[in-house]
């Protein structure tokens, strides 16, 4: 009897599996495709320009629309489906593993003399949420662990001043705090604004252009505007060891050394790669 129950739940285990697997692949075909469609509208509108304004104003073109119930139908669903297919897929895939958990754990009970996990199906589900936690905990760690790189890999060079100095990166942090930088983690990504510089706030509106950014910036590293991330780098490094405060005591070598590392913070791989394709350079 055991053996039958086993089956009959892993057979249950499997059904809802595929099923649910199956949904989970239509919707996320259907996101996909309708975000495109979408991608599409937007860049016809944008191509079009004041004429589609004067068009969508046009009381007659909302008619025409009305009208045409394909079109219609189409700018619909590619408004709505990316917006409620995300949603739905994130619910399939808490449903998918809640299910499917729930039966094979059944079926393990009666075929193998396991113990069941939970008694009901709702543990399963706050086993869901607790893995997603700990998916987000781990990935948060290894992205601490690649800045923790990338900082030891910036500052390894600088004379008196190298990584071997501390035990720990705790520690590398806590002397950077001290020298009136900030903490490590307080400052990544936020260079443009916590050393004074307007590098970083194009996306914000900054005070001028994308282009007289990224020139001032090459400027203060003393690098060719067309520099490759290599010229910049290095570039970098002489110009930090050289203004860095432990090693220069001369009045503004601090607001300096700030001005750098806002400069190389804002000169990275995409913003080199953007400039790039503005200017029409290979």
């Amino acid at each position: 009897m055991n053996k039958i129950l086993g089956y009959f739940y892993r057979a249950l285990g499997k059904f809802f599996d595929l099923v649910l697997t199956f949904l989970i692949v239509i919707v996320n075909i259907a996101v996909d495709l309708f975000s495109a469609v979408r991608r599409l509208f937007l860049y016809v509108i944008s191509m079009g320009g004041c004429l589609i304004i004067i068009l969508l104003l046009n009381p007659f073109a909302w008619q025409g629309l009305a009208r045409n119930k394909w079109l219609s139908t189409l700018i619909i669903l590619a408004i709505f489906v990316p917006l409620l297919g995300n949603v739905s897929e994130s619910f399939l895939k808490y449903i998918h593993y809640m299910v499917t958990e729930f039966f094979y754990d059944r079926a393990d009970h009666y075929l193998l003399g396991k113990e069941n996990e939970f008694e009901s199906i709702s543990g399963y589900g706050r086993a869901y949420w607790e893995k997603k936690e700990r998916e987000r905990i781990r990935q948060e760690e290894e992205k601490r662990k690649r800045r923790e790189e990338e900082f030891r890999e910036r500052f390894k060079d600088f004379g008196g001043f190298t990584w071997t100095t501390f035990d720990d990166f705790s520690q590398f942090d806590e002397f950077f705090r001290q020298q009136g930088y900030g903490g490590f983690y307080e400052n990544q990504g936020s260079y443009g604004n916590n050393y004074g510089g307007s590098y970083g706030n194009q996306s914000q509106g900054g005070s001028y252009g994308f282009k007289d950014q990224y020139e001032s910036a090459c400027d203060t590293l003393g690098v060719n505007y067309n520099a490759d991330k290599y010229e910049v780098k290095l570039a970098y490094r002489k110009m930090a060891k050289k203004y860095h405060p432990d090693l220069n005591k001369e009045d503004g070598a601090k607001e300096k050394f700030q001005k750098i590392n806002a400069a190389y913070e804002f000169l990275n791989d995409s913003n080199i790669e953007m400039y790039k394709k503005m200017s029409g350079a290979n």
